[in-house]
């Protein structure tokens, strides 16, 4: 039987795109393993691109320092913490059978050793664990993550992303009245990153680092780095928007006005001018814009304000930016 390949923007699991700030990530990474921390507290709002970044950290290598194993987690936030579960939970994730009458160092001892062979079998020098919902965390938990990190430290070395979602609630790094115990804070919450979405504006002192915004840096995959069928040199723009491309209509060579068309919306919904793009919405928005306006229309030589307007409510826009309070568009 044989199966055709079907174009990856039409595919369930679309391509993600290698965006600045996944490597501005990147960058805080590498600087806190480097110079010896044990973790990093990264904080955005949700669906702005944490958890994908770190995947697409997980899958690179240029950014790391040293040889690295990581792996990843959700917290489950559980009514009781007991480290019998705590560590649990991370096994059960890794599809390991656990005994619920288990003593609870007996997980500890069996996650410990489960990432200590992993790590070995990949040549790794550090374990590298990320945690989304890391807002859910509470110092019992990180108590549990001391004893972790003392089990490893007899190995090697264990180096946590500690994944957090600002708009969720109050999280134990920020929303205490009193500071945690020097062995918590003074381990876990020296080193701090805040991701944003894809910035419309160079941030200060990155002028040397690039010359268009994260938003025209993200729309150039699109134009001029994905290819497909690998090898043909025909980009995912190209593919979707022949006519226009041969016109040099490229996505990125809108940027100005579709930026112009957001803030129109953001106005008429109550929300001040934009300053960053949700990756999830942003990623629904060039899916629609390629997909369903530009290649379902021979015709297609631009965006308009129509075709963009329907692209932002389409991908979800205004409902996954802070502020919005559902005032109708």
């Amino acid at each position: 039987m044989t199966t055709i390949e079907v174009h990856p923007m039409l595919r369930s699991k679309r391509p993600i795109v290698i965006t600045r700030p996944t490597e501005r990530l990147a960058g805080d990474g590498k600087n806190a393993l480097e110079i010896g921390a044990d973790a990093l507290w990264v904080d955005g709002h949700g669906r702005f691109g944490k958890t994908f970044a770190y995947r697409l950290l997980s899958q690179i290598d240029a950014w790391r320092p040293y040889p690295l194993y990581m792996a990843e987690y959700t917290f489950t936030k559980p009514t009781k913490a007991g480290e019998g579960y705590f560590f649990s939970s991370f096994l059960l994730q890794d599809h390991q059978t656990v005994s619920s009458s288990a003593m609870s160092n007996v997980p500890l001892a069996r996650l410990a050793n489960m990432w200590r062979t992993e790590a070995v079998r990949v040549g790794a020098d550090v374990i590298c664990v990320g945690i989304n919902e890391a807002n859910r965390l509470t110092l019992e938990h990180f108590e549990h993550i001391v004893s972790l990190s003392n089990e490893l430290e007899r190995w090697g070395r264990v180096f946590f992303f500690f994944i957090n979602q600002i708009d969720a609630g109050v999280n134990v790094r920020s929303g205490l009245d009193r500071r945690p115990p020097p062995h918590i804070s003074g381990r876990y919450f020296t080193h701090a990153h805040h991701f944003t979405g894809l910035l419309w504006d160079i941030p200060e002192g990155e002028h040397d680092l690039q010359h268009v915004s994260d938003v025209a840096l993200a729309c150039r995959e699109y134009d001029e780095t994905m290819v497909w069928p690998e090898g043909s040199g025909v980009t995912y723009t190209q593919y979707f928007a022949p006519k226009a491309y041969a016109n040099n209509w490229r996505l990125g060579s809108q940027i100005g006005f579709i930026r112009e068309i957001v803030d129109v919306m953001r106005s008429e919904n109550g929300l001040a001018p934009v300053k960053d793009w949700p990756m999830l919405t942003f990623e629904r928005f060039v899916y629609h814009a390629m997909v369903r306006i530009a290649f379902e229309d021979p015709e297609f030589t631009e965006l308009s304000e129509a075709h963009i307007r329907d692209a932002l409510l389409r991908s979800g826009y205004l409902h996954y930016e802070p502020g919005y309070r559902g005032v109708p568009a």
